[in-house]
């Protein structure tokens, strides 16, 4: 039995996070009939019943560099899918059925929290075998557009790299999240900026 991922097994970058006050006025935006907004980066399924998907996306896209999201969705809320990831202008934002919405088209890519499958174009196309739990009601989405990749981890632990999509490479993406059930609260908080940096990573002296 190999040993838990421990945060020192991320990538360096997703420790070296760099924000800048342009971004203080980003938050979710585009969302679907059944979400409402709490605040830019807080909002709560009101749709009634749980036979509908509804998404929503982030204000802002990103097409260069690699960039840290904090997601809050506590697990009591996620009924039997809920999702997130990345997905292009023309994503999905609602679906008529009860399932995996963000990674449900060829315009997203997604992991859902509840099965832990990562799907894409209506396919799964991976799994987090390294996760032996499910996704913490708190947690972080890596998205790296240099490579095309999404990895996922918390302050303490790497989850590992969900998916990595050559196609992404020059894409302009916007993280996105999805929810079935009445009443469940998303919030996502851009964090900044990774910055790749050579060798190993020095606290400054004072």
């Amino acid at each position: 039995m190999g040993s838990t991922p421990s945060r020192n097994d991320s990538p360096p970058w997703t420790r070296t996070v760099m924000f800048s006050q342009k971004y203080y006025t980003d938050g979710l935006k585009t969302l679907s009939k059944g979400f409402a907004k709490i605040n830019n980066n807080t909002i709560v399924r009101t749709r009634t019943g749980n036979a509908i998907s509804d998404g929503a996306k982030w204000s802002r896209p990103f097409r260069r560099g690699k960039h840290v999201f904090e997601i809050v969705f506590p697990r009591q809320m996620r009924g039997k899918h809920a999702s997130v990831g990345i997905g292009l202008k023309k994503a999905a934002l609602v679906s008529d059925s009860n399932k995996t919405l963000v990674g449900s088209d060829e315009h997203s890519w997604g992991v859902d929290l509840v099965t832990k499958e990562v799907c894409h174009n209506k396919r799964k196309i991976g799994k987090f075998p390294g996760l032996w739990t499910s996704f913490p009601d708190r947690f972080y989405m890596y998205i790296d557009m240099d490579v095309g990749s999404l990895l996922f981890g918390q302050e303490d632990r790497f989850f590992g790299s969900a998916l990595t999509d050559e196609h992404l490479i020059g894409s302009v993406v916007y993280p996105m999240v999805s929810a079935t059930q009445t009443g469940a609260a998303v919030t996502v908080v851009y964090r900044g900026k990774g910055k790749h940096i050579e060798g190993p990573i020095r606290k400054k002296r004072k």
